[in-house]
């Protein structure tokens, strides 16, 4: 349930997100084209950077619509935390109180998460209040204490907890980078095809986000993802070439070029590897295999966009030229691997029967 609620608040938003990743990828280009510089850059790089700084404001709004609440409510509750001199309290280092009450400073900007669970406790706060308050007064007190109450609770609460949380997972991951990054990743690919099929990859994905927000690098989550897609994708070339009915070479065909060049991997989970079965153990194995050699390989990626072929550039930065090349190399290994365990173990249904 909860996974389903993240999936249907991130849906609408995600479009403009890929947006602002698609920007982001044109300002490298034509940056590293020295076809533009100083001032313009800067206009550009706002541009491309706003959707993902406000971010909260637009998950906010689509939170508000899922869970049936008023979204301007919704909206000023959110923008409250992202105004400047409340952004700069909280990164002053100075002891905040609230009334006495401890507040512990959190960043604000990138948040998606919190800002789901937010705008789920608001949609009940504001039912209370519709009982609490005459209906003859509502126009004048039900916006004014909604905002206050739900305001109050994301800063004192709801995003201290999340974002600690969000900090925590975010350390173990670069822990297990550090420690042991070749079973790290290994095991994180392998399990790509269970987060995406069950919606649960949108934790990670929401993190990767929150990271390249704030850090400006993901350090290896969107990795992972673009490990699965090029694993899917050798996984429908393998039931390609070996599938003897017509209609499921075409399933996998339309699958590979959906997976590999979109990067969209629903027809690839529903349509080949849950239908088939036996591709799912290429993925799985060509996924660690990739894994591992991301661990080994340690990269990482800048901007956020759905891992694809075309969005490649989502791996470079001109500090480290190298690791658009490690990606490469990563997802020529999913897409291999895949392929060549897939060819090894699928047979297709109609091949089965003939043989019984």
């Amino acid at each position: 349930m909860l996974f389903d609620h993240i999936s249907e608040c991130m849906a609408p938003v995600i479009p403009i997100v890929l947006a602002g990743g698609i920007l982001k990828m044109v300002v490298l280009l034509l940056t590293a084209l020295s076809v533009i510089s100083g001032t313009t850059e800067s206009i550009l790089s706002a541009i491309a950077t706003a959707p993902f700084y406000f971010i909260p404001v637009l998950v906010a709004s689509s939170a508000a619509k899922h869970f049936n609440t008023d979204p301007l409510i919704a909206i000023t509750s959110v923008c409250v935390m992202l105004l400047p001199d409340f952004t700069a309290l909280m990164e002053s280092g100075e002891k905040i109180t609230f009334l006495t009450i401890p507040v512990v400073p959190a960043t604000y900007a990138y948040s998606v998460i919190p800002i789901i669970l937010l705008i789920y406790c608001m949609s009940h706060i504001v039912k209370w209040l519709k009982k609490l308050i005459k209906e003859s007064l509502q126009p004048y007190l039900l916006a004014a204490c909604s905002i206050f109450i739900t305001s109050l609770l994301g800063i004192l609460v709801i995003e201290p907890t999340v974002s600690l949380i969000s900090r925590l997972l975010a350390e173990t991951l670069n822990t297990m980078q550090a420690e042991a990054p070749n079973l790290a990743w290994g095991i994180f690919a392998g399990l790509t095809f269970l987060l995406v099929s069950t919606g649960m990859h949108w934790i990670f994905m929401t993190l990767a986000i929150t990271q390249i927000g704030l850090t400006g690098v993901d350090y290896g989550i969107m990795v992972g993802m673009f490990i699965s897609n090029m694993s899917f994708g050798g996984c429908d070339l393998g039931v390609f070439l070996k599938a003897k009915q017509k209609e499921k070479k075409t399933m996998a065909l339309s699958a590979m070029i959906t997976a590999l060049i979109p990067g969209i991997t629903e027809p690839s989970i529903f349509g080949v590897c849950f239908k088939e079965k036996t591709p799912m153990i290429g993925n799985i194995v060509g996924c660690i295999a990739a894994g591992i050699v991301q661990g080994i390989l340690t990269i990482h990626c800048y901007i956020f966009t759905f891992p694809s072929i075309p969005s490649m550039l989502m791996f470079y930065s001109a500090d480290e030229p190298a690791n658009l090349m490690k990606a490469v190399i990563v997802g020529v290994v999913a897409f291999v691997a895949s392929f060549v365990v897939t060819a090894l173990v699928y047979r297709d249904h109609r091949e089965l029967g003939e043989n019984k």
